[in-house]
């Protein structure tokens, strides 16, 4: 889009030609008439004639703390982009660890309910002996009884 737009700047018509829409050569030549206003009234008599060249100046110290505002914005910006990278990648392994926690935890129970089953499989065969170790004594004693019932009778 090339747009020719007559604009006043200082007092003076210029016609500025260019790709930009017409309300933002508008607005940039409004910035810069309401520059040349504000360091007109600031500068003494002398300088009066170097009104457009201490406009340029403060344009380009403005244009100057821009790139190095925008240069330290990208630089907190990769900061933050690696910074979400790294936490980003700690909550993948947080996630990875919480699921094989689980899974550990899960074949734990696993092992301790199979463990719970062998003990009370164990348990029973205990009391099972400890019933046949003392029917065995039982017997035995009886056993006893009568061998010196015999002895006593012979």
């Amino acid at each position: 889009m090339d747009s020719r737009v007559t604009v006043k700047i200082y007092g003076q018509e210029y016609t500025i030609a260019g790709d930009k829409a017409e309300e933002e050569i508008q607005k940039i030549a409004e910035y810069v008439d309401n520059k040349m206003r504000l360091i007109s009234r600031v500068a003494s008599e002398a300088a009066q004639g170097s009104i457009g060249i201490l406009t340029a100046i403060n344009v380009a110290e403005e244009y100057f703390d821009a790139l190095n505002q925008i240069e330290q914005l990208r630089i907190s910006k990769t900061k933050l982009e690696n910074d979400s990278k790294y936490y980003l990648k700690m909550w993948e392994d947080a996630k990875k660890n919480f699921a094989q926690y689980k899974e550990n935890l899960s074949q734990m129970q696993d092992q301790k309910k199979e463990s719970e089953e062998r003990f009370k499989e164990l348990q029973a065969k205990c009391t099972e002996y400890e019933n046949s170790f003392f029917d065995l004594q039982m017997e035995n004693i009886q056993l006893k009884s009568e061998l010196e019932k015999m002895k006593n009778n012979s």
